[in-house]
């Protein structure tokens, strides 16, 4: 009598072949359609960040639509005095850049021009290339007498109506390309905004059987449905945790800067502060601003290059220890998510959504490896982000 062997079955090529494709399409559709899925991810974030408070809020008003607008004027409100507090920096460094650059011009004019400096050899190169294409362009065939003269004439007038590339020519279109992108990016900011605040404030006002007919799509399997229903519990109190973990991280980091500002002897250090917890909002951007800015404001004050860089290698190290590590192990340790996952889950959505993606990717990642933990498929997935 002969036993059978059973071997498992390897997974088929053709399956494999097909979730890759699967997977491209779908980052593909996410890049595609982030103009609608941005706001509405960033509204249903809100909308779960702030239901309790709009439930309390209800109980006490005794009127959905009262309570629900009275939460988001609560959170446009704060929204509002942090963008003052930043804007009020950005607006008093935006002033007093002339300032900065004539000291940058008397500092360099006071340089002795005989010695080896960087900006010494960096102008020799410069005009020895210069040398060499001149010389390059003399060693070009002679054209016709006629055709010569009219390549002349029309060189010398495209020569006179040539404007001045100066420095100042340039900086001054700079800046008007710099204002005209960012009054549009500006406008653009506020339209997604609006539109968040409106999708956050519908789902609020459906509340409850909003939530059970959006449950009732999935399954007509009551063990699915109560699946579901813990699934979306979990992504809120999940959303809540992340924005309590941001709480920390950026209060932290408002209070480092405030410390090192004081310490430095600079004007409104605790303005700074401020600014700092407003920005550090958005990983790694934020912080990159604010070292800009911090290191602008220490050149105006102290007037030495190497203050400047002292200051902006500060604010890189806080930005590094708290903005990234702290950040991520509190994160890591809330969602019980190893590290490596939320940081590479931030960098994906970074490059899929740019800003947005870097305010909303911690979230997103937590939700994914919840969403994963109450399906059946995605069991392998959160068992990998498990910390």
């Amino acid at each position: 009598m002969h036993e059978t062997l059973t071997h498992p079955t390897p997974p088929s090529r053709s399956s494999a072949a097909a979730t890759v494709i699967a997977t491209l399409a779908g980052i593909a559709m996410l890049w595609w359609g982030q103009r609608f899925l941005i706001p509405l991810a960033a509204g249903l974030m809100l909308a779960m960040l702030v239901m309790p408070l709009a439930v309390r809020l209800q109980a006490w008003l005794r009127s959905p639509v009262a309570a629900t607008v009275l939460t988001l004027a609560l959170v446009m409100g704060t929204l509002a005095g942090g963008a003052m507090v930043f804007g009020g920096q950005l607006v008093r460094v935006a002033e007093r850049a002339p300032e900065m650059i004539s000291m940058a011009a008397q500092q360099l004019a006071a340089r002795d021009p005989g010695a080896d400096s960087l900006l010494t050899r960096a102008r020799d190169a410069l005009q020895e290339l210069d040398r060499a294409a001149d010389r390059a362009m003399a060693a070009k065939p002679l054209l016709r007498p006629g055709r010569r003269a009219g390549v002349n004439a029309a060189s010398g007038a495209a020569s006179a109506a040539a404007p001045n590339n100066s420095i100042t020519t340039g900086a001054t279109e700079a800046l008007r390309e710099t204002a005209v992108t960012g009054s549009s990016v500006l406008l653009g900011f506020a339209g997604t905004l609006g539109i968040i605040f409106f999708i956050a404030f519908f789902v609020l006002i459906g509340g409850k059987p909003l939530t059970a007919r959006f449950l009732g799509l999935w399954s007509d399997d009551p063990a699915a449905h109560e699946r579901a229903q813990r699934a979306v519990q979990e992504c809120a109190r999940q959303i809540r945790i992340y924005a309590a973990v941001l709480l920390v991280t950026n209060t932290v980091i408002g209070v480092a800067v405030w410390a090192v500002f004081s310490i430095a002897d600079l004007p409104d250090a605790a303005g700074w502060g401020v600014t700092a917890a407003v920005l550090h909002v958005v990983p790694y951007l934020g912080m990159a601003l604010l070292t800009g800015l911090g290191a602008a404001e220490t050149y105006l004050v102290h007037e030495t290059l190497g203050a400047a860089l002292g200051m902006a290698a500060v604010l890189v190290a806080l930005s590094t220890l708290i903005g990234t590590l702290v950040t991520a192990w509190l994160q890591g340790r809330a969602a019980k998510m190893n590290s490596a996952a939320v940081f590479i889950g931030l960098v994906f959505w970074g490059a899929l959504w740019g800003v947005w993606g870097l305010f909303l990717g911690p979230a997103l990642v937590v939700m994914l490896k919840v969403v994963a933990e109450h399906s059946r498929a995605g069991l392998r997935l959160a068992k990998l982000m498990e910390g």
